[in-house]
């Protein structure tokens, strides 16, 4: 046996996650600005995979050892973008409750290689956030923390 990161697997079957009103993209369909998409879920550019590491659970060392390989996936949800301030208490009202669903929904996915792969919901910050060119909507960060087992 030897080491293979599932990573393009998970980020693939979140990206198939369902959520009503909620768009949600894989790594490859990152777009500079979201302004046509309101209400899209995607892998945050401004640092897509952080926390990286490696546990090895035996004393060996090596592509057979077994081990635990973890990282976050940093992902940002946009609802809809700051403007009409006599809006601003139900598009905001509005974005906490696709978040909670964007949560429900994170929780519930079966990963791709269950009793292989981990997934929990690490944190969550909510508040103004920008798309990739600075377009500021009501938005959060979700950061989804995986283990993967390798080797067990």
């Amino acid at each position: 046996m030897s080491i293979s990161l599932l990573l393009e697997s998970v980020t693939n079957a979140i990206a198939a996650i369902s959520i009503t009103g909620v768009t949600v993209k894989d790594a490859d369909e990152v777009a500079a600005s979201w302004k046509s998409l309101p209400n899209v879920l995607y892998p945050n550019p401004e640092g897509f995979i952080t926390d990286f590491s490696i546990t090895y659970q035996a004393n060996l060392r090596g592509a057979t050892a077994p081990l635990d390989v973890a990282y976050t996936l940093n992902y940002r949800f946009l609802g809809v973008e700051i403007g009409d301030l006599s809006q601003m208490a139900k598009q905001y009202g509005d974005m906490i409750g696709k978040v909670a669903d964007i949560i429900a929904a994170m929780i519930s996915t079966d990963t791709p290689y269950s009793g292989i792969v981990e997934m929990e919901v690490r944190s969550v910050s909510i508040g103004a956030r920008a798309d990739p060119v600075g377009n500021i909507y009501h938005g959060a960060d979700i950061a989804l923390g995986v283990t993967e087992m390798q080797n067990p």
